[in-house]
């Protein structure tokens, strides 16, 4: 069984969880973290009465799993309690035509749904996967259990398919999906690459970046001034990488990269990007937006520069523009750091919520 890096995470809720390889000297609490998963759902292969393996039998193959460099059990733990789990195990053993490929399992005690304890154990499934060449995740999962089914989606999984009448539980027959996630889905053709200035990672976004977007556009004072409104869930944040991002990803265009300091490059705290004005001009127009609690600190100054430059240089670009609402005084002082100069104000330029706003039109041109 491969060995993860332990990493500890705090929840929405506050309290402090451990995430990090099942050893065999977790025997104890892991069997009973599987009489309690029954307890509380059918929707995974556990249930009432089953037939439990004793602690040395648990203890003896949890020992013999280390050997195996493919599969992993993953467990969130609270103290010494497990409260999470998530098995991934190679599809088929040593075939040489489904080494890419890959399978798992997972389950959390009810009292700890809704807290990040899914997302952050799929997460570490995906950069095992990634480690030892697997490209391909699948599972199955039940239609009537939604709310995972919205997890795994935020997740990249898809549905590909329906088992019809596939458990029998309690007399009543149940259909699973049949989900599946690729690893640097094919279907994105492009992505933009990773720049680094002093402060900042800048990176492509990600399906998993939904609750770090959602964290800052839910804010009104982020969007007071741009042309999207407050999110108001997560899925509003997943729709937008999903149908936003990822289409402009797809014709090759960076709108936009991912802000993240370099001390936390996985939570995003902005973006921004550039988006093709003409192209036979060789034009773009910048855009960004940034989290409230790190405005005022040269931080979007500092990822404009860095996109502007990539994108002069990559596109060969002759002009890059950028506008904002008169009222935007924060955005433009932004554009005039970054290097743009001021081209002029257009009078009634943008109908938005209602009424007509005047706009500021500032651009850097190439030498």
């Amino acid at each position: 069984m491969a060995l993860i890096a332990t990493t500890k995470t705090e929840l929405k809720n506050g309290k402090e969880i451990v995430f990090r390889t099942i050893l065999s000297s977790d025997a104890e609490t892991f069997l009973n973290f599987r009489k309690q998963v029954p307890l509380e759902s059918t929707h995974t292969m556990q249930y009432v009465g089953m037939k439990l393996p004793s602690i040395d039998e648990v203890t003896i193959r949890l020992t013999k799993q280390l050997d195996d460099k493919v599969l992993v059990n993953v467990g969130a733990f609270d103290q010494d309690r497990l409260v999470g789990y998530l098995n991934f195990r190679p599809w088929a053993v040593d075939h040489p035509w489904t080494l890419h490929l890959a399978e798992f399992g997972m389950m959390v005690l009810k009292e700890y749904w809704g807290l990040g304890i899914a997302k952050k154990l799929l997460d570490i499934q995906d950069a095992h996967a990634r480690s030892i060449g697997v490209t391909r995740i699948e599972a199955l999962v039940r239609t009537k259990n939604e709310r995972a089914i919205k997890i795994y989606e935020r997740n990249g999984f898809k549905i590909e398919g329906t088992r019809k009448r596939a458990a029998n539980i309690n007399n009543e027959l149940n259909d699973e999906y049949f989900i599946a996630k690729i690893l640097d889905d094919p279907s994105i053709h492009w992505r933009p690459p990773y720049l680094e200035t002093e402060r900042l990672i800048l990176r492509p976004v990600k399906l998993s970046d939904a609750e770090a977007i959602f964290e800052y556009a839910k804010n009104p004072a982020v969007s007071e001034y741009i042309l999207w409104e407050p999110h108001q869930s997560v899925e509003d944040s997943l729709s937008y990488i999903q149908d936003y991002i990822f289409d402009y990803y797809k014709k090759g265009v960076p709108e936009p990269f991912g802000i993240a300091l370099k001390e936390n490059p996985e939570k995003l705290i902005g973006t921004v990007g550039c988006f093709v004005v003409s192209k036979v001009s060789k034009s773009m127009e910048l855009a960004y937006a940034l989290a409230e609690n790190h405005w005022g600190q040269g931080l979007m100054t500092e990822a404009a520069v860095a996109v502007m430059d990539y994108c002069f240089k990559e596109f060969g670009l002759k002009r890059i523009q950028a506008r904002c609402k008169v009222e935007n005084i924060g955005s433009r002082r932004v554009m005039e750091k970054a290097g743009m100069t001021f081209e002029g104000t257009l009078k009634s330029a943008q109908f938005h919520r209602g009424r007509f706003w005047d706009m500021h039109y500032l651009a850097k041109v190439a030498e």
